[in-house]
């Protein structure tokens, strides 16, 4: 009985962790209209850029190929999925550092992953809205219309993308932690990813060697799962083994990323450098 108090407790204090860390993200993101307004504004331009550079290599009769749109559309769904990684976790870790209250939120026994996630619930508020509004875009630019041929297994593996995307997020936030100043670290692991990622060029399609290192990044197999659940395509191996693929890697992130982050955490606490930057 004693025990099972104690773990409703336990489970009771997370929830409110995330409550809270939700609760402050989203008073953030609200409290400034122009972040909102830049997301509806850089969207269209992003589409531009992104896709018209791919489109130039193909038959203009192509240009309208809802299977290549789609295709395409899924890609700048994950875009976003990288950017939650990149800057969810690891500039939230950043700009404690430059306010002055990383010190402050690591001695709270509260979950370092709740902590340095907060930013992750604003974003996810933005992928969600990105989902229809890119869609709409899309309608409008090409005359293709997005369409979900398994919604269920679609909403299964985008969730667990985001998990995934934590997982990377905590690992790279303890990058973040050791280095100080990422610099242009972040931009140019975002391009990295991007590109050899899956995100918008098949591994299938990548000359070798660089369909190899595709295949060791992550990402490669939540986009092509994703687009199987919402296209219906071949998916690069065998289905079951990229679930099984997908999920060890998403766990091995989460795993690795708290343990980094704690072990990171320790060493600037002994010193002494927890704040600097």
């Amino acid at each position: 009985m004693l025990g099972e108090l104690v773990r409703f407790q336990s489970i009771r204090s997370r929830l409110l962790e995330v409550y809270a860390s939700a609760y402050a993200s989203m008073k953030i993101y609200f409290r400034y209209p122009m972040w909102f307004i830049s997301d509806i504004v850089t969207t269209p331009l992003w589409i531009v850029i992104i896709f018209m550079p791919i489109l130039l290599f193909l038959p203009e009769s192509e240009w309208r190929n809802p299977e290549i749109i789609e295709a395409m559309y899924w890609g700048m769904i994950f875009l976003d999925l990288i950017s939650l990684t990149l800057w969810g976790i690891g500039m939230s870790i950043r700009r404690e550092q430059q306010q002055g209250t990383i010190e402050y939120l690591f001695i709270t026994n509260a979950s370092r992953a709740v902590i340095f996630s907060n930013r992750v619930f604003s974003r996810i508020l933005s992928l969600l809205m990105d989902v229809a509004y890119i869609a709409l875009i899309i309608n409008l630019i090409f005359g293709v219309s997005i369409t979900i041929v398994n919604p269920i297994e679609l909403f299964v593996y985008l969730a667990i993308s985001v998990l995934l995307a934590l997982g990377l997020g905590m690992m790279y936030g303890a990058v973040v932690l050791y280095l100080k100043n990422p610099g242009a670290l972040n931009n140019i692991l975002q391009f990295i990813i991007l590109g050899l990622g899956g995100i918008f060029i098949p591994p299938s399609r990548m000359p070798y060697p660089l369909n190899i290192v595709s295949l060791a990044i992550p990402f490669s197999y939540a986009i092509d799962l994703v687009r199987n659940a919402a296209m219906d395509t071949q998916t690069m191996i065998d289905k079951n083994l990229e679930i099984f693929i997908l999920l060890v890697s998403t766990m091995a992130s989460i795993i690795t990323g708290r343990y980094i982050l704690s072990k990171l955490e320790e060493v600037n606490k002994r010193s002494g450098k927890l704040g600097t930057y």
